[in-house]
């Protein structure tokens, strides 16, 4: 495996945080796209320093199964992390993506959304 990561240039994680987008998999692709938008617009409001620090670089989207997942996430690893949790009115407020500044560590089992 080590060759393979040495051939690739893949590393487990990353020195520089990453900015990422967690959206709930159970929505269509698009209201994906425009959930993790707000949630990143709303990472921006709330922790403007950190988004400075990021500065637009690498920007990743990530999926949960739906909101009982994404309550998961909240509740049990993102209890310390600045985490934006954008809630959606068209859906009785219910929360559809989160918007973290990390380097990978807590979230290296989601998968692409």
């Amino acid at each position: 495996m080590k060759w393979l990561k040495r051939l690739f240039h893949i590393k487990d994680f990353h020195k520089e945080p990453r900015m990422y987008i967690i959206v709930r998999g159970d929505l269509s692709e698009t209201y994906r796209l425009v959930q993790g938008a707000h949630a990143l617009a709303q990472y921006a409001l709330e922790y403007p320093e950190e988004f400075k620090k990021w500065n637009n670089q690498y920007l990743i989207f990530l999926k949960v199964f739906n909101l009982i997942s994404l309550y998961d996430l909240m509740e049990y690893r993102f209890k310390k992390a600045k985490i934006s949790v954008f809630k959606e009115p068209d859906l009785d407020n219910q929360p559809t993506a989160i918007a973290i500044l990390c380097d990978g560590k807590i979230i290296k089992d989601l998968s692409l959304a």
